[in-house]
Order: structure tokens, then sequence, then C-alpha cells
């Protein structure tokens, strides 16, 4: 499945004049302050057909909508962690603790604010692919080295080399990963105890998700909750109340993973088997190239969720006043003392996957899925990301069976909403164009010449 992400890329990559082809801009006036945060009055430039993901008419959020939009992120990056646990081999809550990590060090160290960081699918594949050989012994190890790798890319300021990556390339890996997150979801319906049901109920919830902020005459009060959250808490309750068939949760994770508690707190690894591993040549031959290509891949996908969090924002001018997630040659701010905003977010990349590592976790990197659901639910904040990681904290500890008890098919409507969103369908179509009227134009070439 995930050469389907790559093709996509290929073939947005082969039309590398896509976004060129009007260099018209068009000028976006900052909306109206609707909250008590300052929003700068200066218009923003963004360039004809706007970003690579869906322009948001974004305000800076409130506090309560930021960290509404946090809670909406937890939910939907439980079923998430749970799956990413199973790829690697490892208990569920080894996932649940290494996205709440990655949340943290997010906001401490300065990560691109809207960004989700969390576990996921392009580490867990790579130890799912070692531990099948060598066992969940050297996990602790491959990603205190990736971690490594990581820091040493941050702290040389290296992330200014993704400027390179074109905006039709970015195109092509949002469609591949819409794609693989709409597939990943089919799951949920065909595996489910009865189809109909679960496809009710990931529709209610995807409606109300798509339907909901389109409703001019809400309440302010009602306005910050998030409508993926409603749409979560209704089609959950709608189906505990019909009493249909419908697997949760609980009912996809061993039992102890939502039993709560001060049980379920992670500990740390075993420092000296650590340490034996980390001065063994055979351990660091196994774990060093794993390291490597997880640390190559979570950079990239890190700093491509920055880049749609400023699509997003409308802030794709990289100046010392604006937050810019991939600084290009010219631009001021790359120039200024001390880490840009994309150094800081690959530093806090590693600092994340550092401290997972030593506690028998496997971290994660930035989450593009996520991450647009953190914008379209109203996020935006670095409160969201603590509020996401504090809120994953509680689902453990306290929360547990009530959380065990939310359906997996509501869950499924929310990200095939998210993959819906994802997907580029205008430059795609284009692309599409583009390539029938190059093949017509080479077959009418052909045609006169043989006349």
């Amino acid at each position: 499945m995930l050469s389907l992400a790559f093709v996509a890329a290929a073939l947005a990559w082969s039309q590398p004049t896509l976004h060129r082809a009007s260099p018209r801009a068009v000028l976006v006036q900052a909306q109206p302050a609707q909250h008590q945060l300052h929003v700068s009055p200066r218009a923003r430039t963004v360039r004809a057909g706007g970003g690579p993901v869906e322009k948001l008419d974004y305000v800076p959020p409130t506090p309560l909508a930021d960290s509404l939009a946090g809670v909406t992120v937890g939910f939907s990056l439980l079923s998430k962690a749970i799956a990413s646990s199973a790829i690697a081999g490892v208990d569920p809550l080894v996932g649940l603790w290494s996205s709440v990590v990655m949340g943290v060090s997010d906001v401490a160290l300065g990560t691109r604010p809207g960004v989700i960081s969390g576990a996921a699918a392009v580490v867990v594949v790579p130890l799912g692919a070692m531990v099948a050989t060598h066992g969940t012994k050297y996990i602790p190890l491959v990603m205190f080295l990736c971690a490594i790798f990581e820091g040493l890319f941050g702290f040389f300021k290296l992330a200014k080399l993704t400027r390179f990556i074109s905006e039709s390339v970015l195109n092509g890996f949002l469609n591949g990963l819409g794609g693989l997150l709409f597939m990943s979801q089919l799951k949920v319906f065909y595996s489910a105890p009865a189809v109909v049901p679960a496809v009710a109920c990931a529709g209610i919830c995807g409606l109300i998700t798509e339907l909901l902020p389109r409703v001019k005459s809400m309440p302010k009060a009602l306005k910050a909750v998030p409508a993926s959250l409603v749409g979560l808490a209704v089609a959950t309750g709608a189906g505990i109340l019909s009493g249909q068939p419908l697997k949760t949760l609980a009912s996809t994770a061993p039992p102890s993973t939502f039993l709560g508690g001060f049980s379920a707190l992670p500990s740390f690894i075993d420092f000296g088997q650590f340490a034996a591993m980390f001065t063994s040549v055979p351990a660091l031959k196994i774990a060093v190239p794993v390291a490597m290509s997880i640390a190559f891949i979570s950079i990239l996908e890190t700093l491509l969720a920055a880049k749609v969090v400023d699509d997003m924002k409308g802030e794709n001018l990289c100046t010392p006043g604006n937050l810019c997630a991939v600084p290009g040659d010219d631009d001021s701010a790359s120039k200024d003392e001390g880490f840009s905003v994309p150094d800081k977010s690959v530093i806090a990349l590693s600092a994340g996957n550092m401290v997972s590592s030593l506690l028998g976790g496997f971290g994660g990197c930035g989450l593009i899925p996520q991450t647009v659901l953190n914008m379209k639910s109203g996020g935006g904040g670095p409160l969201s990301s603590l509020v996401y990681a504090v809120s994953m904290s509680v689902f453990v500890i306290v929360l547990a069976p009530l959380v065990g008890k939310v359906s997996q098919a509501a869950l499924a409507g929310i990200m095939l909403s998210v993959a819906f969103s994802t997907i580029q369908f205008g430059p795609s179509l284009t692309i599409i164009k583009r390539a029938f009227g190059m093949a017509s134009g080479i077959v009418a070439g052909v045609v006169l010449e043989r006349v």
C-alpha cells in the first residue's frame, strides 16, 4: 500500500509547472477578529489556487476552541496508536504513551503551532519488519539512534533543504496519503459484525463533521465545539442506544488497555541492557540502517505537516513576523540568529523520540491527517498540541473504561472526512487534463505527419 504514495508523488513530479501556469497572485485580507486574541491586520499574499490543501478563513483560536480541537485529535489518535502498536508488535499502551510524549515535546521545544505529532505508520512499519526478524528488544536502541540522527539534522540547520520539495510533489504525497488513509478505514466496515449499522454510524459522524460548521445560526458558545467531536459523541451515543453490534475501541484491544489507573503508566527501560546493546557492534549493525530510514522519513513528514499548516493558515511568506515551515533561499526569517521554526520542529521531533525510547516507546513524527483535523476542528495554536497529549493521558489513566466504549465506526467517519480533505482533487484533475491534452496533441501531430 505504501507504494501508492510514491506512485502518486511521481505522477505529480512529472508536472512541475502545474502551479506556475498562472503567475497571478491573489490578495487574501486577514479576517476580522472574532476572538480576543490578536490578529494582524496586514494582508497576506497567497499563490493563485491556494496552497496544497484547502485554505481556511483562519482566525487565531480562543483557548477553549484550541483545547477542544486537541481533545478531538486525541480521540482520533486512539485507534491509530493502538494499530501502530500492533504493527510494531508491542502492547497498545506503548503506542498511546509514545503519542503523549510527542505531543508534549512539540509544545516544549517550539514545533510549528498547529502540527500534531504522534504514533505514525512511517515509524512502525520499518520497526515491524525488524521486530519480525530480531524481536522487540532492539526498539529502544533504534529509536534512540533515530533521535540522534534527527537531532544532528536540526542542530546543523538542514531543514532548509526541504525547499527543494516542489508543491507538485507535495500534492502527490498528500494524494497518496489521503488514499492510504481512506483504504485503511475500509477494514472497519468489512470486519464489522454488521456492515449496515457500521456504515450508518460512520455516515452520521461524517455528515455532522462536514455539515455542522456550515450552520450559520449556531450560537457562538457552540461554535467553539469541534463538529467532529459532536459527531463522535452523537454517533457513538446512537450506536449504544440502538443496541446494534458495533465494534468499540475496547473490543479491538487487549483487556488491559482500557482498565485505567496508575498501573497504565509507562516505566523506564533496563538501562544496563540498553548500554550493552549500544556498545555492541552486531546490535548496531541491525539498528543503524533502520534508525536512519525512520529518521529521514520522519523529518520529511514532520516538515510537510508544518507546511500544510502554513498553507491552511495562509502564512506562506517567510518574513521575520511570520512563521514559515519551509524556508527558501532569500527568506529573512531563516537568517536570524538561533534556530528557525523548521529546525525547532526537527529538534522537538528528536527530543520526543529520545524520551519515548527511554520509556520503551517507539516515538512518532508529525502527522498530516491529524494536523488537518486539528485545523478543521478550530485548532492551530500550541494549546491544541498540549491538550491533545494531556487528554490522551487522561483517557488512559482516568477515563479508560468510558473511552473504550467509543465506536470504531464513528472514528472511521471522522477519518474518512479527513481523507477527503487531504486528497488534492483540483490539482489532480488539472494534471489529468494536461496529460490528456498532451496525448491528444501528440496523436494529432502523428496523424498530420502521415497525411
